[in-house]
Formats: structure tokens, C-alpha cells, sequence
């Protein structure tokens, strides 16, 4: 006898999901390893938030301070049995948001106006879960499913029936804050809600909603940015607001097609099922006039448009733009009448998304055991040179900060908030590195104190140092262990020589 209240077709949309976004772990040693540079640096805010040490006043992180708090319980599992087990828990902990993103996304789908029986919720749901912006975005500990989670909650909150009361509409802002407080492209949700609520002319319910807003970023915010103002707001806003562009990744129509998902068809192909989704949202919200359309195409448009034209780019940042897509694109296959064509580009986005899932799926590269090795070359608490704290933590070789053994949580970050003025149209990677003297003169600093260097480049052509930091490098250090192969190329050095 089926139990009540479980739906069989959305738990197997879920089971993929987490199937899709877990395969990279199961090469050898990588969900212990290292997956990304970012994972690692929101994990170590964490850790040095549970330790009691703030971001800003006490070290660098170019984002609002709430993944840290998320992350809290990961940081816990790591003090007790080491930070490779707690990036692992980071990992697992990642996909309890990816699971309630989805079943946010089948709620919200049973709110649209065109429905044909459970079929519109669980296609959106579906199209989320097969996404491959949203699958690149799941499969470690980054920004953009915590940023939906929170916003998503603040989106049901707003639309769930009945029509919400006081309480509800507060909560929602508060929710609405929290995605704030994780990436501020969350403020396009704020966008939507209150263009949605000012068009119903609703103008108490959004004084409520701005309310909670205000009273989230109150209790989520502002106890991390008094400790430091000037600091905070020149790292999470200045320094985001000026990012220089990175000529490496796509531009223009290239990235406005994998920005929504399409990134592994043809740029053409990809653009013409863009343009299918917009107008049979016209067609829907003509016929409809439903506020949540309303909400999702307002919520949509500017975030496409700042994703475009964003200084850079990555794959992931798309899972943002994800549910939006994937409800929007579900009005496709109720929009009957003798139209063939939505039924025709809904199944060509399925088909794009499957392709584009499965092409990132066959990277089944594994990894070193980095612990391993660390425990075989490293004394214990030897201080040890990083240039991406995922590295370290993965080794089991990371701790804080201090006098003795300088490090960065966020060297990248630590480059940018230093390069503000940095000229938009000129490339920042490498060149800005190597031209931040101030910066190069740190990171030799920090090897001086250093007996080890766990690097992801070979220390003779690092593209991120300049001349004098290489020859420090490679004259006082000597090579222990390399590995160039794999998905996570590092060399482990020895040092040979004082001073």
C-alpha cells in the first residue's frame, strides 16, 4: 500500500538528481580530494567563524558572511575527525539543499496557471534536476544552491494559497535577506516580489516583506559588518562591483545560452530555444495573466542580462537562473491548441540538458590520496604553503593563520580587493597578480615561514607569481612529489635551504 503523501515520480527525480551531482565523487579519492578552489575557501570561513575569528576583520572573503553560518555544521564534523571528512560533510550537506530546491520547484510548479494533472510540476522539477548549470553547481560546497534554497523558500512563502498574512509575508523578506546574505544576485528575487506585489496593488503585503527583509539582514548581516564596516563593504561590494573581465571564458551570445543551460548545443540552436521559452511565457501569461509568471519573467530577464554582461563567468553561476528556467519552460507543454512547436522545443531543451548533463558526467578523472602523502612527507603541525586552502585541507596539513605561519583563506580574494582600480577591459589572470607587488611580496612571505609548498602549478612557470617570487620558490625549495595527471594536478616541495 503506497504511503500517503509520497509521490513515486518525484522521489526519482530526486534520486537523479543527487545520482547526477554525486559521480564525481566516486573516483578514486574525490570526495575526500579537492573538487574546486571556492568549496574550500567557504568551508575555512566556516571553520574560523566555530573558532570565533570573523570574516573581514579577521581574514578575506569576497561574499556576504551567511554561507558561513550553513556551513557551521560541516565546520564541527572537521574539528572532530579532520577537514577532509568535513569538506565531505560539506559535500553531503549540499545535497539536503539540492533535494529541498526540487521539491520547492514541484510546489511552485503546481502554482502555475497552465497544468495538465502532477505533469507541469514534476517537468519543472525534472528540467531542474537535469539542468547542467544546476548539476556543475551541486556536486561540492558553492553559492548558488544555498542562494535558490533561501529564495525559493521566500517565493513559496509569497505565493503558497491562501493568500498570505502578515507572519508569512515577513518571513518570506526574511528568506529574501538570507539569499542576500549568501551572493547578492539574490536581490533580483527582491526585484520580482515587489514589481509582482506593487502590479496586484498589495501594497501592505510588500510593506511586510520589506520589513522582514530588513529585519533579516539586521540579524544575518549586520553583526558581521560592525565589526569592520569599511572592510565589509569594500570586500563583498566595492571589490564585486569591480571586477575586472576575464577574456578566458565565453562572451556574448556564447554565454547567454550557457547561462540558461544550453551551453553544449550550437550557439544558434541554443538562442532559438531561449527564445521559445519567452514567448510561450507571452503566450501563457496572455491567456493567464498569472501573477507568478509575472514573478518568474521579472526575476528572469535582469539576471540574464547581468549574467551577460558580467567581467566573468562559470558554469555554475547558471543554477541561479534554474528554476526560473525550468518553470517557465514547463508552460511549453501545456500551451495545446494546433501549436506542435512548444511541445517541439520543450523536448529539445530535455535533450540539450540530458547532452549537456552526460558530457560533464564523463570526467570520472580521480585523484592522489593528498592525506597520504602529506602524512608520508609533512611532520605534524609543519607549516605549509598553499595556493588554494582546498589543497591544504584535503592534505590535512591547513591551519589558521598566525604569526609563525602566515596564509591567506582567499588569495585570489585577497588580489582582487587589493585591485579595485584595476582596468575593466584588460585581463586580471594572471597579469594583475603579477603586477600586485604587494601581493607577490605576502606570498613570499608566507613560503619564508614555510618548510612545505603544496601548489596546483609547477613553482618554475606559476602563472599567478611574478619573476622574483618564482626564483624564491624553486632556489630554497625542492620538489618531493608531483603529480600532473588527473582532475587535480599539485606538486608538494620540500624546503632545502634557510632564509
Amino acid at each position: 500500500m503506497r504511503r500517503p503523501g509520497l509521490n513515486p515520480p518525484l522521489v526519482g527525480i530526486m534520486a537523479l538528481a543527487v545520482v547526477l551531482r554525486t559521480l564525481v565523487w566516486w573516483p578514486r579519492h574525490n570526495f575526500f580530494g579537492v573538487l574546486e578552489y571556492d568549496d574550500g575557501v567557504y568551508y575555512v570561513a566556516s571553520k574560523l567563524l566555530l573558532a570565533g575569528r570573523l570574516p573581514y576583520s579577521d581574514f578575506t572573503i569576497v561574499h556576504p558572511p551567511g554561507l558561513s553560518l550553513l556551513l557551521l555544521p560541516a565546520a564541527a564534523v572537521g574539528d572532530l575527525l579532520g577537514d577532509a571528512a568535513g569538506m565531505a560533510a560539506g559535500r553531503i550537506e549540499m545535497q539536503v539543499f539540492v533535494l529541498a530546491n526540487i521539491a520547492l520547484i514541484y510546489r511552485l510548479g503546481r502554482l502555475l496557471p497552465l497544468q495538465s494533472g502532477s505533469g507541469v510540476p514534476l517537468l519543472a522539477a525534472g528540467l531542474y534536476a537535469l539542468m547542467p548549470n544546476a548539476v556543475s553547481a551541486g556536486h561540492t560546497i558553492l553559492l548558488e544552491p544555498l542562494v535558490t534554497f533561501a529564495c525559493l523558500l521566500g517565493s513559496w512563502l509569497l505565493f503558497r494559497p491562501p493568500s498570505p498574512g502578515r507572519g508569512r509575508l515577513l518571513l518570506a523578506g526574511f528568506c529574501f535577506a538570507a539569499g542576500a546574505g549568501l551572493k547578492l544576485f539574490a536581490g533580483a528575487y527582491v526585484l520580482a516580489a515587489v514589481v509582482t506585489l506593487l502590479a496586484a496593488k498589495r501594497y501592505r503585503a510588500l510593506g511586510s516583506v520589506v520589513l522582514g527583509g530588513v529585519a533579516g539582514t539586521v540579524l544575518l548581516l549586520v553583526p558581521f559588518f560592525l565589526a569592520d564596516p569599511r572592510a565589509a563593504w569594500h570586500d563583498v561590494v566595492v571589490t564585486q562591483l569591480s571586477r575586472p573581465t576575464n577574456p578566458s571564458v565565453p562572451h556574448g551570445l556564447d554565454r547567454i545560452a550557457s547561462t540558461v543551460g544550453f551551453g553544449y548545443a550550437t550557439v544558434p540552436l541554443g538562442m532559438l530555444l531561449l527564445v521559445a521559452i519567452a514567448v510561450g511565457t507571452v503566450l501563457a501569461w496572455r491567456r493567464t495573466r498569472s501573477p507568478q509568471l509575472l514573478y518568474w519573467a521579472v526575476f528572469a530577464v535582469p539576471v540574464l542580462l547581468a549574467f551577460a554582461g558580467s567581467p566573468t563567468y562559470f558554469l555554475h553561476y547558471g543554477e541561479f537562473l534554474g528554476p526560473a528556467v525550468a518553470l517557465l519552460a514547463s508552460q511549453l507543454a501545456v500551451l495545446g491548441g494546433r501549436m506542435r512547436w512548444p511541445q517541439l522545443a520543450l523536448a529539445a531543451v530535455v535533450v540539450v540538458f540530458g547532452i549537456g548533463t552526460g558530457v560533464a558526467a564523463t570526467d570520472m578523472r580521480g585523484q592522489p590520496d593528498l592525506r597520504a602523502l602529506a602524512a608520508a612527507h609533512v611532520p605534524g603541525h609543519a607549516c605549509v604553503y598553499y595556493d588554494a586552502v582546498s589543497l591544504a585541507l584535503a592534505a590535512e596539513v591547513y591551519q589558521p593563520s598566525s604569526p609563525t605561519c602566515p596564509s591567506y583563506v582567499d588569495g585570489r580574494g585577497v588580489a582582487l580587493t587589493q585591485n579595485t582600480d584595476w582596468p575593466n577591459r584588460t585581463s586580471f589572470y594572471p597579469a594583475g597578480f603579477v603586477a600586485d607587488t604587494a601581493w607577490q611580496q605576502a606570498t613570499v612571505a608566507q613560503m619564508r615561514a614555510s618548510q612545505f609548498l603544496l601548489l596546483r602549478h609547477d613553482p618554475t612557470d606559476f602563472p599567478e607569481w611574478d619573476t622574483a617570487t618564482r626564483e624564491y620558490a624553486v632556489t630554497h625549495f625542492a620538489v618531493v612529489a608531483r603529480h600532473r595527471g588527473g582532475r587535480q594536478p599539485f606538486e608538494l616541495w620540500q624546503r632545502v635551504t634557510p632564509g
